[in-house]
């Protein structure tokens, strides 16, 4: 295989592991090979070592891991950022004084902006806090409605003992209620949220223009390496070439030109991968939602599948819609369905239910009769989504601008 084949296995080997531990608990892979190889990797796996080490060794191994792994898995530390820094740092430092007297004078003036941005976006969005605390939660508790699907209002942080905003998620990470919590990311050390979701987003944008950016600018470079050791005219480089022979030419000019060749390799490789995020983001937007409310919708159109979800709405129920409160009002959108659980038959007259958590209170009287006023959802369609205003509006609040009311 070779020095060249064995790089690029291992490339290919750690980006497939990253991205199964990122993405695997997503809901849209939870039934898909991916989901499976993350619940054999992050669940399987560690299970049976435990297993085996309470058999042969009394559970020493696991009482180690306990001490090293709860600091590695449950603590804010800077060992990802300082891996993922240092791979960038080493990468431009092998490539580009390798590459600089070799290319043009708008690749001189286009390298160092396309290098910097990432370094800033990657500072800001580390120090970049979203925390709610008691001198903003009044701010908070108004910024947006509570949807009555996935956010309700009532409940209060056991934590940080105040009522939850909607959108937001308390985080044991960061050890504080996030508002319109995204996710936790372990390659920042901090929450993306309201404040640096922003600089998330451009940090995903400049490291994939940048990885695309060397992968062809590496290409090009490597490419007139080849040229000079294997002229195009040469029997090696004909179009009737097998594929063992185009990979062995390739691994000769690779080889020939080391350290514009690896890099170019690595980003080629990793690529797809800062893309993958920037791509699946992009669709949260269009969606309205975030990651972490993603996951409840998920759970949501499972119930929707399983028959179990009824929709209503508060005039219906009432007999009028409630009153907007303040939060509803500074809202552009709003809705007035009330959705519940319930398994088996639809309600019937009489039933008692939590308005604020979708939630039967008391089982209502099989005799009676079918309350004609809840329809059973049959597709998400159905489900209204507040907080998705179209695709320029939910940008304009994923980049915390003003929206248009």
């Amino acid at each position: 295989m070779g020095i060249l084949g064995t790089l690029a296995i291992s490339i290919l080997g750690i980006s497939l592991f990253i991205f199964i531990a990122l993405f695997g608990r997503l809901p849209t892979f939870r039934k898909t090979p991916i989901g499976l190889l993350h619940r054999i990797i992050c669940i399987h796996i560690p299970n049976g070592l435990i297993s085996v080490d309470s058999y042969l060794l009394g559970g020493r191994l696991l009482f180690c891991w306990n001490r090293s792994g709860n600091y590695i898995l449950h603590e804010n530390h800077p060992l990802v950022l300082i891996f993922f820094s240092s791979l960038l740092i080493a990468g431009e430092w092998m490539f580009i004084p390798s590459a600089w007297s070799r290319i043009s004078t708008i690749h001189r003036l286009c390298i160092p902006v396309l290098v910097l941005l990432p370094y800033v976006f990657l500072y800001a969005s580390v120090v970049t806090k979203s925390y709610i605390t008691p001198e903003n939660h009044a701010d908070e508790m108004v910024r947006y409605p509570y949807d009555r699907v996935n956010f309700h209002p009532g409940h209060r942080c056991r934590t940080c003992n105040f009522l939850k905003p909607a959108r937001s998620k308390h985080c044991s990470f960061c050890k504080a209620c996030v508002s319109r919590h995204d996710h936790h990311c372990v390659w920042l050390t901090n929450c993306v949220g309201l404040n640096n979701y922003r600089y998330f987003l451009s940090l995903l944008l400049s490291l994939s223009v940048l990885l695309i950016y060397g992968s062809c600018l590496g290409y090009s470079l490597v490419s007139q390496s080849l040229e000079k050791l294997i002229p195009s005219s040469s029997h090696l480089r004909s179009g009737n070439q097998s594929w063992t022979t185009f990979f062995n030419v390739w691994a000769i000019a690779i080889t020939s030109d080391i350290r514009v060749g690896a890099v170019s390799l690595l980003t080629a490789m990793t690529a797809p991968l800062a893309v993958a995020f920037l791509v699946y983001h992009a669709y949260l937007i269009w969606a309205g939602t975030t990651t972490n409310e993603s996951a409840k919708w998920s759970d949501w159109k499972e119930d929707v599948a399983d028959g179990v979800v009824f929709k209503s709405t508060r005039g219906e129920i009432y007999g009028t819609s409630s009153e907007p409160t303040r939060d509803q009002i500074s809202w552009p959108v709003s809705s007035d369905q009330i959705l519940i659980i319930k398994e088996g038959q639809p309600p019937s007259d009489g039933f008692m239910f939590c308005s604020l958590s979708n939630a039967i209170l008391q089982k209502d009287d099989p005799q009676a009769l079918v309350d004609t006023r809840w329809r059973q959802v049959s597709s998400m369609r159905e489900i209204d989504n507040i907080y998705d205003l179209g695709f320029g509006d939910n940008l304009r609040d994923a980049f915390n601008l003003p929206i248009r009311r």
